[in-house]
C-alpha cells in the first residue's frame, strides 16, 4: 500500500509558486502528484488541470501522467477544491498531494482569521510562507487582515512593517495555533522572495527573532519544526535540487 504525503500549504507571498516548485521537483524524482486546494485558488493554465470532482478521472490521469491538478472552476479566474470525500478516495493513487489551505489576496503577508486556514486533518506537513516582500512597508499595503495583525501586534496600520513585526506575525498568528491544532504534522516556515543578499539578511533577522520567541516557550513545547529562507521563483527557475528542505 502506498504511504502518501500530504502537505498544505499556508500563509501569504508564495505558496502557489512553492507547490509548484515543489511538484516540479517530485515528479522528476518519479513520484505521482496531485495538487488541489482547501480553499480556493488562480485557475492554473497548465495541461494537468483536470476540472471537476470525479475521483475516478483523478485515478486514472494520475496512473496515466503523473500529476494532476484537482479543481472545480467558480469563475473564470478561480478554482475551489475537490471534495474531500474525492481527496481520501484518490489519496492511495498519489505519492504525494500539496494543497493549497489559505488565502492571502495576493499580498505577501498575513495572519489567519479564526476560520482560517483550512488544513485536512491528515496532513503531516505545513509550510508556512511569508514573502520578504513585505518588509520595510505600510501594514495596510502588504498584510491580509491587517486589523487583526495590528490587534494582535498593537501595531497602527500605517506603520512599517519590520522583521519583529513579521516573527510575532507568524509566530502567534499561525505557529501557536498550528502546534495545538496539529501536533502530529512537521511544520516549516519558509521565509520567501529572499531574492538577494539583502533580503537574505532581513530573512535571518525574522528566523533570529523567531526562534528567540520559540525560546521564550520552549519548555511548554515539544514540536518538530524550522525555518527555510530560500526563493522559490529562483530554485524553480534554476531547477535546484531540492532535497535539502526534506532533512
Amino acid at each position: 500500500m502506498r504511504t502518501t504525503k500530504i502537505w498544505s500549504f499556508v500563509g501569504a507571498g508564495g505558496k502557489t509558486t512553492g507547490i509548484f516548485c515543489l511538484a516540479d521537483y517530485m515528479l522528476k524524482q518519479g513520484l505521482r502528484v496531485l495538487v488541489t486546494t482547501t480553499t480556493h485558488m488562480a485557475g492554473p493554465e497548465n495541461p494537468a488541470f483536470l476540472p471537476g470532482d470525479l475521483g475516478v478521472e483523478i485515478v486514472k490521469r494520475l496512473e496515466q501522467d503523473g500529476f494532476v491538478i484537482g479543481g472545480v472552476p467558480v469563475s473564470d479566474k478561480k478554482i475551489r477544491g475537490i471534495s474531500r470525500e474525492t481527496l481520501m478516495q484518490v489519496k492511495e493513487a498519489a505519492d504525494v498531494i500539496l494543497i493549497e489551505a489559505d488565502g492571502s489576496a495576493r499580498l505577501p503577508f498575513k495572519v489567519p482569521a479564526m476560520h482560517e486556514p483550512v488544513i485536512v486533518p491528515e496532513t503531516d506537513r505545513i509550510f508556512v510562507t511569508m514573502g520578504l516582500t513585505a518588509l520595510g512597508r505600510p501594514v495596510a499595503e502588504v498584510c491580509h487582515r491587517k486589523e487583526i495583525f495590528c490587534e494582535m501586534t498593537g501595531k497602527e496600520q500605517n506603520s512599517l512593517l519590520d522583521e519583529a513585526g513579521m516573527a510575532e506575525g507568524i509566530y502567534r498568528g499561525y505557529l501557536l495555533r498550528l502546534w495545538k491544532e496539529h501536533p502530529e504534522a512537521a511544520i516549516t516556515v519558509i521565509l520567501n522572495q529572499a531574492d538577494d543578499h539583502i533580503a537574505e539578511a532581513a530573512g535571518s533577522r525574522v528566523k533570529h527573532r523567531l526562534l528567540e520567541l520559540f525560546g521564550q516557550n520552549k519548555d511548554e513545547l515539544s514540536v518538530n519544526w524550522d525555518v527555510k529562507i530560500l526563493s522559490w521563483k529562483r530554485l524553480m527557475e534554476e531547477g535546484e535540487d531540492l532535497g535539502w528542505l526534506f532533512t
